[in-house]
């Protein structure tokens, strides 16, 4: 591997191992995984955390050996970091993605990219005029059965797509949106079930689906004190003629599944979970996805319990992210990707709001 070149040209970087040194922005929840995933990270190090929390970066510094900032701008500003992972709520994501790439530091961000695709469009060009890479969360999309799916879609194994549906049938307790700072919950951060929640097994079904040309949708909060939608039923017409739906809610004790069915012509898919629960083709067997149930184990921790997370997804995603550093390429899920499930949800929302189809931009 080369190292990239606008990481090369930064003054003083000095970088000559095969490393990446990360500082994560952002120490709540999904901010301490992320220090658990770097761990197990080949050419990864975790080198600085940054939150005003002092107790949080206190903790993690402690734990991981890394050194502790009570404001990220002086954490880039230190000249010790090659890549950043935003852990914010996401309408801060924007000002530190500029400040990163600003400092011509790399940048990882976790779902969703932004809070509208128009500032997402911002992001991009951000960094594209800083010359730093983007890369965008959506670790499901490494899992093995939706990389089998991918594959098998693209050989054209499974026949013509006819139909995708995404259920989030989940459950989380007034408590949860009265923690983790006050953001969740809230519109203007995206606070609501199918971009804090759902958002990426929307990410997945559009991906696999080949995205979505326009949607019919119902948003309603029905059981929380929350500003957005605790709730929301959506009707999709996919660009390439197929038809589908997404089914999202937290109100619904205890909490039951994350599914993603994908029907086509040769073949039906169900993804529970995130792995693969059932399948049944016309053709006959199907030799990947025989050995991907063979392998199969329950992930039903994660429906009740948002911190229940395996790490293998975004492992996968930190590995990809640093090879496109070292090759000068861009990641897998760059900041195009990331965009494409925030303004398909974006015209959910408007859809919701006008009670007419919406184009998807």
């Amino acid at each position: 591997m080369r190292l990239s070149s606008s990481l090369c040209a930064r003054p003083g970087h000095g970088l000559k191992m095969k490393e990446i040194r990360v500082g994560l922005i952002g120490c709540g929840n999904i901010g301490g995984f992320h220090c658990r995933v770097l761990e197990e990270v080949e050419n990864a190090k975790l080198v600085a955390v940054a939150d005003p929390n002092a107790a949080l970066t206190s903790a993690l510094e402690q734990k991981y050996g890394c050194r502790a900032f009570g404001d990220y701008k002086d954490m880039l500003a230190w000249g010790e970091v090659d890549l950043v992972s935003v852990c914010l709520p996401p309408a801060l994501h924007f000002e530190a993605v500029e400040a990163a790439a600003k400092a011509g530091i790399h940048v990882l961000v976790e779902k969703p990219l932004d809070v509208s695709p128009q500032s997402a469009d911002r992001m991009i060009a951000v960094c594209q005029n800083a010359g730093v890479k983007l890369g965008a969360v959506s670790q499901h999309r490494f899992d093995p059965a939706i990389r089998a799916l991918s594959d098998l879609i693209n050989r054209g194994a499974l026949g013509r797509l006819m139909m995708g549906t995404v259920h989030v049938i989940w459950y989380r307790d007034p408590a949860y949106y009265e923690t983790g700072g006050g953001w969740r919950g809230l519109k203007a951060n995206q606070g609501g079930v199918l971009m804090s929640q759902a958002t990426h097994y929307i990410d997945l079904l559009q991906y696999l689906m080949g995205g979505v040309d326009s949607v019919s949708a119902v948003c309603e909060t029905l059981l929380h004190n929350i500003e957005a939608e605790d709730t929301g039923l959506a009707l999709l017409r996919f660009k390439n003629g197929a038809i589908g739906s997404i089914e999202a809610t937290t109100m619904a004790y205890p909490g039951l599944m994350a599914e993603l069915n994908i029907y086509a012509e040769n073949a039906t898919i169900c993804v529970r979970n995130d792995s693969l629960a059932f399948y049944e083709s016309k053709t006959g067997k199907i030799a990947e996805l025989d050995a991907l149930l063979a392998q199969k184990r329950e992930v039903e921790a994660a429906v009740a319990d948002p911190l229940a997370l395996d790490t293998a997804g975004h492992r996968a995603q930190y590995l990809d992210m640093i090879s496109a550093i070292f090759e000068d390429r861009d990641p897998v899920l760059d900041g195009a990707q990331g965009r494409q499930p925030l303004a398909l949800i974006d015209a959910i929302h408007r859809a919701s709001e006008q009670g007419t189809w919406i184009k998807v931009d």
